[in-house]
């Protein structure tokens, strides 16, 4: 990891050589968030969810017009919503008690993120004011705080003078977390350039332990769409 920061900031540090060669690029837009691969929660049921993507890029050109260096600090968000419910009760069953019992669990896991990739892009000119830009590489991100909440429900049948109606309890629980905060995978990114306006689409993938105990392995598919500024350098 410190070999790779102290890389990016020696790149950076380069500006001073070649003005012209260098463009901030500040980006905001949504990501859509996905768990992946084994999760100690699994029946939780992870789909899509929607997360904020904000930061500012620099670009670096290495061969103007075909390619260059991209990185930048943004600020990115993980997690996963989960919602199962099923039969029966977490609590043995006291005597005289419904059978007819369902629950369901409600859980939300949202981690905040700074992150700094480093892609390689090759751009390719479209019309005199369009350009197509195909970029890809790793990334490092460091986490500021991790939100855990949870809630469990459970529903019993009653009966009261032949009127049936379900009563629920539950508990829920709130707490942040920083358990293992670096995070490291790759990026990818895919993007239309109009004169200085940008519209990228990329995909992440984490690859980086969520706990102090976990293994290394994919963790989080993440789609995001955002539009920039391009502003260039020098000039």
């Amino acid at each position: 990891m410190k070999k790779f920061v102290l890389f990016v900031m020696l790149m950076m540090s380069g500006a001073s050589v070649s003005a012209q060669r260098w463009s901030l690029m500040p980006e905001v837009g949504m990501m859509a968030v996905k768990r992946g691969g084994p999760s100690y929660n699994y029946r939780l049921g992870h789909t899509w969810n929607a997360r904020w993507k904000i930061g500012v890029g620099a670009e670096y050109v290495v061969r103007p017009g075909h390619f260059s260096l991209k990185s930048g600090l943004y600020y990115t968000q993980r997690g996963y919503l989960g919602h199962v419910v099923s039969f029966g009760s977490i609590y043995p069953m006291a005597e005289g008690r419904s059978e007819a019992v369902f629950s369901e669990i409600n859980s939300k896991w949202n981690r905040h993120f700074l992150q700094v990739p480093l892609m390689a892009n090759f751009s390719f000119r479209l019309t005199d004011h369009v350009r197509l830009n195909l970029a890809g590489g790793p990334y490092v991100a460091w986490s500021m705080g991790d939100k855990n909440s949870f809630g469990y429900m459970e529903y019993e049948k009653t009966d009261e003078e032949n009127v049936y109606s379900w009563q629920g309890s539950g508990f829920s629980n709130d707490k942040w977390t920083h358990d293992h905060p670096f995070d490291w995978g790759l990026s990818f990114q895919a993007g239309v350039e109009v004169t200085s306006w940008m519209i990228n689409v990329g995909y992440d993938v984490s690859l980086g332990k969520e706990f102090q105990y976990d293994s290394a392995g994919l963790k989080y598919h993440t789609l995001s769409l955002s539009v920039g500024y391009k502003f260039k350098l020098g000039k």
